[in-house]
């Protein structure tokens, strides 16, 4: 059996990444200012009185939610940039790229919170832009720099390549209930999701 001061750390951090996810699905649905800690606590399952003991302010918790997604995301596609090492270098691109696809598939939320973001000015956008979007924006660009100067990339201005690419690989997913509405099919579905990938391949790499 385990000590009571194990069982309790172990409640904790349960009940932490329930508001984690929670905070996710709610923040991503309905943006900062429509998102409230009640309605956060109530989707986790835990008392609202305990969730200034994890996160002291709604903001702290929405900056948590942030860091938790891009965390994951950044994990994922280091792996994913160390799986591709040996293919040559417009397959690691494509590769990188279907990676990339397929964590925004499951994850609409890391694009859905900037979306919802980028439509206004305040300090949580800067913080956003300066900690998570402007790394990407970075790599992204060298990446469309490298393609267009071997000959497999579209050339083109590099922040609207940037934005055909997120626009591209990720608004089926943060637009779902449309795209089941017109389409009559998941974007999800693994089939849908695959030929999704080899569309946008094409498309940005061919």
């Amino acid at each position: 059996m385990d000590p009571p001061d194990r069982n309790h750390q172990k409640r904790s951090i349960e009940t932490r990444q329930r508001l984690l996810e929670a905070g996710q699905e709610i923040f991503a649905s309905r943006g900062f200012e429509g998102a409230t800690t009640r309605a956060i606590a109530e989707r986790a399952g835990v008392a609202l009185a305990s969730l200034p003991y994890h996160f002291k302010t709604k903001e702290a918790l929405w900056k948590a939610v942030v860091d938790d997604i891009f965390g994951r995301f950044a994990t994922q596609m280091s792996v994913a940039r160390s799986e591709f090492v040996g293919a040559d270098p417009r397959e690691q691109t494509r590769l990188r790229l279907a990676a990339y696809i397929r964590f925004v598939a499951g994850n609409p939320e890391i694009l859905q919170i900037g979306f919802m973001e980028g439509i206004s000015a305040n300090s949580r956008t800067e913080w956003l832009i300066e900690k998570h979007l402007r790394p990407n924006f970075e790599y992204v660009n060298s990446e469309t720099r490298r393609a267009t100067a071997q000959g497999y990339g579209r050339a083109g201005r590099e922040e609207h390549l940037y934005y055909m690419i997120i626009g591209a690989a990720g608004l089926p997913y943060v637009v779902q209930n449309e795209f089941r509405s017109l389409v009559g099919r998941e974007a999800t579905d693994p089939e849908m999701i695959e030929a999704h990938i080899e569309a946008v391949l094409d498309l940005i790499y061919p």
